[in-house]
């Protein structure tokens, strides 16, 4: 037995075996253990669906455009009860998410990722995938329309004016290709019923050649927009009425305004009862001659307005009867010939000075050659006399103050001899 103690290989299997047997009792409780844990694990451990989570996407957005993201898929957490309320009612910072960081434009299939829970929770995404497509991003500047609609239900003989807006153009941000589709931005104004001017702020939209909608981000996205509403109206003559007469010697020629219509306003049936304006009265006793005179322009009954608020009233008079002075009017000497000759003593020179009397407009074409004095010698022998004038004067002129009488001198060939 010595022996065997002091053998050194009987003490290395001696050895070996103890620790052999330590690794077997060690193992078994080990094994137990898990076996213990696997099973309240099992017991504790629960999973909740939760539906309708949003996709973050990570992607440049300066430089692309991602379309076609589905709006959300189903998440399953699963774990203790202790640890998914944790995420969902008190973190709150779980997300699901996609990872486009790397990506090139086109069509691309990636895995739907979730971060933000705590650990001892895992996660299961419905759909496990989606595809996705990146786009080149451009921004495009294009011009502005508004439109009315419904213009035909505004009131009766009420019409919209032109449209007044801003901007006139914006900018369009989007999708390479739905950017270049785009044919016209516009907003409408409904305009229906409206009896005064309509002003709204009007979302302007992106549509195609066909008309249909191209889902890009326009800035500004609103345009501020007036639109006049014209009320009925119509034009009309101006009809001056008078009052009271011109003094005596005085003739009325014209009355005139300026201007010489005036636009009313108000409703159709109000403006059918007007077909002039007569609100306007001169009073012609005032007048004493050619006269301007600023006046009034009352509303009538029934209008809403009245383009001018005053006019101007050009009254023309003039006298009945007016003089008119001809200086140096030739007499004619009548009767005369090689052997019988005839000068004048009185006037001298055989000229004088005619008033004549009569209607302006007659006067005014009047001439000094359409007087005509005749000094009628035809009876006469050698002399000196004292002759009458025979006045041939026109028709409507009455001569006033004229020489009636020329002193003349006869002189005959025989008495010359």
């Amino acid at each position: 037995m010595d022996k065997l103690l002091n053998s050194s290989w009987f003490v290395k299997i001696i050895a070996f075996l103890l620790a052999l047997m330590m690794y077997t009792v060690v193992s078994m409780e080990t094994t137990q253990e898990a076996t213990n844990r696997t099973f309240w694990t099992k017991m504790y451990k629960e999973s909740e669906t939760l539906q309708n989570i949003p996709i973050k996407p990570y992607f440049n957005e300066q430089n692309f455009v991602l379309t076609d993201l589905p709006a959300s898929v189903d998440v399953t957490l699963s774990g203790s009860s202790r640890l998914i309320t944790k995420a969902i009612k008190v973190d709150k910072n779980f997300e699901a998410y996609i990872d486009l960081t790397n990506k090139k434009p086109g069509d691309n299939r990636v895995k739907v990722q979730v971060n933000g829970l705590p650990d001892g929770v895992e996660a299961k995404v419905k759909p496990a995938y989606v595809n996705v497509t990146l786009h080149k991003k451009i921004t495009k500047e294009i011009p502005v329309n508004v439109d009315l609609k419904n213009t035909k239900k505004l009131p009766e003989g009420y019409t919209a004016g032109d449209v007044d807006y801003t901007p006139k153009s914006v900018k369009v941000t989007g999708a390479e290709g739905m950017v270049n589709q785009i044919s016209f931005i516009s907003g409408y104004v409904d305009v229906g019923k409206a009896n005064e001017a309509v002003r709204a702020k009007v979302p302007l939209r992106a549509y195609n050649q066909q008309g249909d909608l191209i889902d890009v981000k326009i800035d500004p996205a609103v345009a501020d927009v007036k639109v006049p509403i014209n009320k009925p109206q119509k034009t009309v003559p101006i009809s001056i009425e008078t009052k009271g007469q011109l003094e005596e010697g005085l003739k009325l020629v014209s009355i005139t305004s300026s201007p010489k219509e005036l636009t009313l306003t108000g409703t159709t049936s109000a403006l059918n009862q007007y077909d002039a304006y007569k609100g306007i009265s001169i009073d012609l006793s005032k007048i004493k001659k050619d006269t301007n005179v600023t006046v009034d322009v009352p509303v009538p009954d029934g209008i809403e307005a009245v383009s001018k608020k005053e006019v101007t009233v050009t009254v023309d008079v003039e006298e009945q009867n007016v003089t008119k002075t001809f200086s140096d009017v030739p007499l004619t000497l009548q009767g005369v010939n090689d052997k019988k000759k005839a000068t004048f003593i009185d006037p001298a020179e055989g000229k004088v000075d005619v008033t004549v009397k009569g209607e302006k407009e007659a006067l005014d074409s009047l001439k000094k050659t359409d007087l005509q004095g005749i000094v009628d010698v035809s009876k006469l022998e050698q002399g000196k006399y004292d002759v009458k004038i025979d006045w041939k004067n026109p028709a409507d002129i009455d001569l006033t103050d004229a020489v009636q009488e020329a002193s003349v001198e006869i002189q005959t060939e025989t008495s010359s001899q």
